[in-house]
């Protein structure tokens, strides 16, 4: 099955759960998905095997399972609503590990600490929220794929018998287990083998939609190209010493002045940056909203002409001697960005004008961030970590019949609001950084 959404996943999981509670991470910051955390923790000693539910997740995640939830008047059984409270709870334990949530003694995310910002007042409840919107919004997916026609095929079908036949004949007996007791290992007392397949099918059926969706989607040329801008940076920042923005300016107006045509930047540039006088320079594509305001209003201008040459000032990196280099097609996982984000939308306004009933019976802090919120919800059931995540335990994880990795992280920086596209010292100096 085709992949989606692959280039913003890390990105867009931190930045968006990290401002949950107040918290501030930087552009430069990269998270790994559940399927990268779970794969670096593999070599976990024999010995070190756990036994059961609590050896994996620590004594508080019991007291936020078996909660009752319906969907358009359908009652959500609870081993499905303990399924995603439970990926959640790794997802957020895996930041708390790097250091962005206050973590309890045994390396998880502790619920019972408080949060730094306004809308929740323990991180308690902004995981119950978080847990919630991926449910609701796993269940919209799936709604509407049952309203368009949408079936598991044949591949996905087998992907699930051979992850059911792996769970089978090779992870529950290495600890020693039936199938239903290593499931309830992993997804608490009542999982079993019926109800977790009825919840994988809904998962990947969920996954079946996206990818119809994004692959359906029509882009208009506005969403299709974009400027493609060369540039030179010479870096004076906001807070930068006037003496040193004067000099940032005089040496980009020395290069535009001995720029004859655009073909010109990339040299000197190259020159220059070898002395240090420019921070950075090469060639970007400039999508909406992607880029440092300065940097995409110039782009973006009205009448601009290929060739054009100019100098402008963004305060957050200093002056940039751009050019003008025409309209680019953007890239198909760029586009499959932008479909991705507008079924977002459309599952957010579907939320926001209560066009589905979700309701729980259960006590719960819903926040209005909901926006954020749904588009890491698609972005993870875009085909990547789908797989990779439905049976991942802290220290072990079976073998999938699928990668769930990111395959393209070396391409985040085009993805992460920054207009370098290679190295990391190149993609700290032209992105939306919050300083």
């Amino acid at each position: 099955m085709k992949k989606i959404g692959t280039l913003i996943l890390s990105i867009a999981i931190a930045a968006t759960m990290i401002a949950g509670c107040g918290n501030k991470l930087t552009t430069s910051d990269t998270a790994p998905s559940s399927s990268e955390t779970a794969a670096t923790t593999e070599a976990t000693t024999e010995a070190a095997k756990p036994q059961s539910f609590d050896d994996i997740y620590g004594p508080q995640l019991k007291a936020y399972m078996d909660r009752e939830y319906y969907f358009d008047g359908k009652k959500i059984s609870k081993q499905e609503a303990n399924f995603y409270f439970i990926n959640s709870f790794r997802d957020l334990s895996s930041y708390a590990a790097m250091g962005y949530y206050p973590k309890t003694a045994d390396g998880h995310i502790n619920l019972s600490a408080e949060c730094n910002g306004d809308d929740y007042k323990t991180y308690g409840e902004y995981f119950i929220m978080y847990s919630e919107k991926t449910l609701q919004s796993t269940c919209i997916l799936v709604s509407r794929a049952e309203q368009s026609g949408v079936t598991l095929d044949e591949d996905m079908k087998k992907s699930i018998d051979d992850m059911m036949e792996d769970i089978r004949t090779n992870s529950a007996p290495q600890y020693g287990k039936t199938v239903d007791e290593y499931l309830q290992m992993n997804y608490g007392p009542g999982m079993d083998e019926a109800s977790f397949r009825t919840i994988v099918e809904r998962y990947y059926l969920a996954d079946a939609y996206s990818n119809v969706y994004c692959n359906n989607y029509q882009f208009t040329d506005a969403e299709k190209y974009v400027p493609r801008i060369r540039y030179a940076l010479f870096m004076a920042r906001e807070t930068d010493s006037q003496t040193q923005k004067d000099s940032a300016l005089s040496a980009a107006t020395a290069m535009l002045n001995n720029c004859k045509t655009i073909d010109d930047i990339s040299p000197l540039a190259a020159i220059a940056q070898q002395s240090g006088i420019v921070a950075d320079q090469g060639d970007i594509d400039v999508p909406k909203g992607q880029m440092v305001p300065k940097f995409e209003e110039w782009a973006y201008g009205e009448g601009r002409t290929e060739g054009e040459m100019e100098i402008i000032y963004a305060p957050e990196y200093g002056y940039f001697v751009v050019g003008y280099l025409g309209l680019t097609e953007q890239s198909e996982d760029v586009l499959k960005q932008i479909a991705l984000r507008e079924l977002s939308d459309g599952i957010l306004k579907e939320i926001d004008t209560n066009t589905h009933n979700f309701r729980s019976d259960s006590k719960t802090t819903i926040s209005n961030r909901t926006s954020e919120i749904i588009l890491v919800v698609l972005i993870t059931l875009g085909c990547v970590v789908v797989l990779g995540v439905i049976i991942y335990v802290i220290n072990y994880m079976i073998k999938n019949s699928k990668n769930g990795k990111s395959s393209d992280k070396s391409k985040k920086s085009g993805s992460s609001k920054k207009t370098e596209s290679s190295s990391k010292s190149k993609s700290e100096k032209a992105s939306k950084k919050e300083e």
